[in-house]
């Protein structure tokens, strides 16, 4: 997605907009964007007023934002919301426990360079159910607060194990030659 021509950003602005016709892709997509509201607009004002070029309001001299940053950073910010609406399709479709599998499986390369695919997994497992399960608190200030949660009994983590199959492979090769295609 970052490095995706233009043509490529329009095809999947294209299929994202599909994507969010289905009401459990348009939901985790409208929270996603909620939650990175603040980073998409920082990136676009950070973009606008720190990278050279002719002024959008020239009467406003010092203190208008230039024209290549507006572009630059309506370009970067189009390719996170890009990137976040398959995420949220990713997000939609699949259990919590299949896509911490999955990135479990997807580490074990990462095992030659000494990472540690069970900890990341249970690690990454623990997070999700913690934050998912935590109690939410009428004001941010009062989460402060609060004292922390005494909870005696460890908490564990199991990971189901999912066979490979055919469409497995079918779809990996398949994300490799798209990205072969977009590179060349």
């Amino acid at each position: 997605m970052e490095h995706a021509a233009t043509s490529v950003l329009a095809l999947m602005a294209v299929a994202t907009a599909t994507a969010f016709l289905f009401a459990p892709v348009r939901v985790q997509g409208l929270r996603l964007l909620r939650r990175t509201r603040w980073l998409l607009a920082i990136l676009l004002l950070m973009y606008a007023y720190v990278t050279p070029g002719p002024a959008l309001w020239p009467a406003l001299e010092w203190a208008s934002p230039s024209v290549t940053g507006m572009q630059q950073g309506t370009l970067r910010a189009a390719r996170l919301v890009l990137l976040l609406g398959g995420l949220a399709v990713l997000l939609a479709y699949t259990s919590r426990p299949r896509l911490v599998y999955g990135l479990y499986a997807l580490a074990k390369p990462l095992g030659w360079f000494g990472f540690d695919r069970r900890a990341f997994a249970v690690r990454l497992g623990l997070t999700l159910d913690y934050v998912e399960h935590a109690p939410r608190p009428a004001r941010w200030l009062d989460a402060l607060r609060a004292p922390p949660a005494d909870d005696p009994t460890p908490a564990t983590y199991a990971l189901a194990c999912e066979r490979w199959q055919r469409r497995d492979s079918a779809v990996i090769l398949a994300g490799v030659l798209l990205v072969g295609i977009v590179l060349a």
